[in-house]
Formats: C-alpha cells, sequence, structure tokens
C-alpha cells in the first residue's frame, strides 16, 4: 500500500509500515527493479513534488538483483525516483499509464544501461537521456574545437555549423517523440523544456533595434509551452525551477509586480487541485518568512485572495487559521498603510503622540537597555540622527521596551540621546508589541510627514540610503 512521507524522514517509519503495505496489497501497481551490481537491502521509491521530495514505498532485495514496488492504489502520474538505502538518488523514471512493468540496469553504467520491459513510455525516456548524453559529449568536444581556433577562422565556423547542426538534431528528436506520443508524460514533459523561440530583434522607428524585445517576448511566452493545469507537472524535478526563474529572473522585485505575475500562475493552474495546492503552499512559505522589505504585502494578498477558495480544504485548519491571523497583525503595517496611533510617556511622564510629531520623516525606534544589538545601533542612529536630523527634516519617536524607568534613563543618560524618548509600556493606546508586530530588538520604522510607513524592519545604514534616494541628498558622515 502507498504511503508518502518527507524524503528526510527516518527509514525505520517507512519500513514499519511496509508489512502493512504487503497485507493489504492489491491490483494497483508493480514496479520491478533490477540493477545488476546493487546489493542494498533495501531501495526507496521516491517522488518529485515541487521543490520537495517524499518516499512513496520500499523495497526489500529478493534472490538475484530483483526489487519490487507494489501497491493496491494506482500511483499518481509524473516522474519517480529510486534512491538506495543511503538515499541516494539512483535514476529517475516515469510512472504513466500502465503502472505494471520492470527496470533494468547495471549499476556502474547508469544511466546508459537503463533500459525497460513493458513500459515502452520509460524506454523513450531512457532513450532519450542517452541520445542527450551522447549530443553533449559532440557539443563540448567541438566547443573545445573551437576554443583552440582563431576567432573566425574556418576551423572555428566548422565547429560553429556542427554544433548548430547537433542543436537541431535534438531539438527534431524532442519533437518527433512530442508529436508522435500525444497526450502521453514524456510529451507533456518534453515540450515544457522546451524554452520560446524569439525571433528577429524588431528595427525601431528610430533605425535602432528594440534592445528590449528579446526580455519582453521571451517573458510573455515563458508558459507558451507549459500546462499548469495539468498536475503531472507538479511531480517532476523541473517545474519549481520554472517558478523560480518566473518570479526572480523575468519579473521586478517590487510587490506590485510578484503579485500580478503570482495570480497569473494561479489563472493558469485552473480548476487544477493539485497544482494550486503546490503554489499556495510554497509561495504561502516564501513570502511570509521573507526577510525582503515590503514583501509580507505578497502574503497578505496571498490570504486575502485565495484563503476562502474551496481549494483550500486541504490546509491543516489550524495551520490556516494562524496565517490568517498573521495576515490579519501585517496588514495595517504594510508600507503605504498610515502606521497606528501611539501616544506613550516620555521621561518626564507626559503623554507623547506619534502621530503629532512635527517633522517631513519620523522615524519609530523599538529598543531595549538589554539588546546587545542595541548597544551596537543606538549609537550608530544616535550620530546619524545629530549629523543629519536638520538636512532631512528627521525626528526619532525611541520606544523602549523595558518597564524600568531607571533602567531607560540610564541607558538615555549613557547615550546621550536628544530624540523624542517614551516608553512603550506607559501607553494611552493598545499594545505596542501587538500593533507593530515587535516581539525584538531593535526594529525601525520610516513614516513621512503624514505619517504613511515608506520602510521598515531596516536599519541605519539601509534607512540612510532610504532618504538619500527619497530627498536625493547625501547623509553628513
Amino acid at each position: 500500500m502507498k504511503r508518502s512521507f518527507p524524503f528526510f524522514l527516518q527509514l525505520t517509519l517507512t519500513i514499519s509500515l511496509l508489512t502493512v503495505s504487503q497485507i493489504y496489497a492489491q491490483k494497483g501497481y508493480r514496479i520491478n527493479i533490477q540493477v545488476e551490481g546493487l546489493n542494498d537491502s533495501l531501495i526507496l521509491l521516491a517522488n518529485y513534488n515541487g521543490d520537495k521530495q517524499f518516499v512513496t514505498d520500499t523495497a526489500f532485495k529478493v534472490k538475484g538483483p530483483g526489487y519490487s514496488f507494489t501497491g493496491g492504489k494506482t500511483l499518481p502520474e509524473g516522474m519517480y525516483f529510486v534512491a538506495g538505502a543511503n538515499k541516494a538518488k539512483l535514476f529517475d523514471f516515469i510512472v504513466s499509464g500502465k503502472q505494471e512493468f520492470t527496470l533494468t540496469a547495471t549499476k556502474e553504467k547508469l544511466p546508459a544501461s537503463l533500459g525497460s520491459k513493458n513500459s515502452p513510455e520509460n524506454q523513450l525516456f531512457f532513450d532519450y537521456i542517452k541520445f542527450l548524453s551522447d549530443k553533449q559529449k559532440q557539443q563540448a568536444e567541438l566547443v573545445e574545437l573551437k576554443k583552440k581556433a582563431a576567432p573566425g577562422s574556418d576551423s572555428s565556423k566548422m565547429a560553429d555549423g556542427r554544433i548548430a547542426l547537433l542543436n537541431k538534431e535534438v531539438q527534431d528528436y524532442i519533437s518527433d517523440i512530442i508529436n508522435s506520443n500525444p497526450g502521453s508524460f514524456i510529451a507533456l514533459f518534453l515540450k515544457s523544456m522546451k524554452e520560446p523561440e524569439i525571433p528577429p530583434t524588431p528595427v525601431l522607428a528610430n533605425g535602432r533595434p528594440d534592445s528590449t524585445f528579446n526580455y519582453r517576448y521571451f517573458k510573455a511566452h515563458f508558459w507558451d509551452n507549459i500546462n499548469l493545469s495539468d498536475d503531472r507537472l507538479v511531480r517532476t524535478p523541473f517545474l519549481h525551477s520554472k517558478v523560480e526563474q518566473y518570479l526572480t529572473k523575468l519579473t521586478p522585485p517590487t510587490p506590485d509586480s510578484l503579485i500580478v505575475a503570482i495570480d497569473k500562475l494561479f489563472r493558469m493552474a485552473g480548476n487544477n487541485q493539485e497544482t494550486f495546492k503546490y503554489l499556495m503552499w510554497y509561495l504561502t512559505v516564501k513570502y511570509e518568512s521573507s526577510e525582503i522589505m515590503g514583501y509580507d504585502a505578497i502574503f497578505v494578498h496571498l490570504v486575502d485572495t485565495y484563503y476562502a477558495d474551496p481549494k483550500m480544504s486541504w490546509m491543516n485548519a489550524t495551520v490556516k487559521e494562524n496565517l490568517i491571523k498573521r495576515a490579519i497583525v501585517l496588514r495595517p503595517l504594510l508600507i503605504g498603510q498610515p502606521a497606528p496611533q501611539m501616544i506613550l510617556y516620555d521621561t518626564l511622564q507626559k503623554p507623547v503622540s506619534l502621530h503629532k510629531v512635527n517633522a517631513e520623516y519620523t522615524l519609530i525606534y523599538f529598543w531595549d537597555p538589554d539588546c546587545s544589538h542595541c548597544k551596537k545601533e543606538t549609537p550608530l542612529l544616535r550620530d546619524f540622527y545629530e549629523k543629519n536630523r536638520f538636512q532631512y527634516d528627521l525626528e526619532v519617536y525611541a520606544v523602549c521596551m523595558d518597564t524600568s524607568w531607571k533602567e531607560m534613563k540610564n541607558y538615555i543618560l549613557k547615550n546621550q540621546t536628544k530624540w523624542i524618548n517614551v516608553n512603550g509600556f506607559y501607553s494611552m493606546t493598545s499594545d505596542f508589541r501587538e500593533v507593530y508586530d515587535v516581539h525584538s530588538s531593535p526594529v525601525m520604522y520610516l513614516l513621512d510627514r503624514n505619517k504613511i510607513i515608506i520602510a521598515k524592519r531596516v536599519l541605519t545604514e539601509q534607512m540612510m540610503g532610504i532618504l538619500t534616494n527619497r530627498t536625493k541628498k547625501d547623509p553628513i558622515k
């Protein structure tokens, strides 16, 4: 019986399930593995899922070179791999269509020795691997030949011509597999790996080539050959890298641009549950925990836009609830939002309103007298403030995160901080820790004159750069 567990789980857990799987095994899948020279006591069957790999089954060695994976339910179609007892991958193969077949190989000659019985699709896949490996060796030889030849020489031109021929042979070979096997997994897989062919660069009205055409065309047609609504691609080792390439290399690294790109991915996934699940979990983890300023807006967008979708039923209810609560905390703290009001007491125990600080820029500085990082950051911020406060029309609203007036005043005296000093625990408003999501120190928020958040969770050096970019005034060192 099939079981899916994260690939890193202890083998003992998987082995303990083997007896159960043998007892209840019915007609579902039987994959025989015969690898000459492989003597591991057991081997693993694992599948890809986005950027993760999961153990699906185990098989003990029987007489001769044989192992057999069996289960009562058919396996989800996609790409799988066999790993030894040490978890090192031996080879990839395809699960598609009939799930009763035999894979053969010689351990010392992997992957070239791979063969298949009763699985024409796997034989096509193995032949493709061998063909591609052979062409890559030929290309490497030609590249070395070209390096030794003089630029523009007959030898160099000959190498270029032969490399172009090799590339055409590979493309023709792949196209033949795709066209001859419509609907098959291997056709889907190979087509998805084909990148868009960029046409000749057009000439602009001024007579110059359009320098941005290649980028714009490649991005616009990046997904032409990839069907995100087919969840078989989720169970391959390449789809995740495509998603990453699209988001990190082809999309401007701003929250607004990334949100547009992410929404496009979900539209292309359509109603496919598995693709939706992969995208949602990966993107939630990626952006909820991102340390890049402003990317929390992407996480909040994911929650606000998709968490009510019925396709979210797969997520653990408690996890989902906690993520929604996290979005509720972050939503009012997003860049571009008005900073929540704080009315805290200064050292004379008089209330000071954050929103009434009269300055072009207000920097909220959360600090603690016992914080080792604050002891380094406070002098840096103090020096910057004293030298540049008038140039930038900057004020600091420094919030002590210690309840002790004595500790607070001693720290202020020692560091000679002449900005607005207030204590967070003596407040006429809500708990600053919950309102500003501050549970460690130091933390900074930069506000404009209207007390709109323009930067957050960066320290003095980064704040200097932000102020310089906004004002075009270099700070005084």
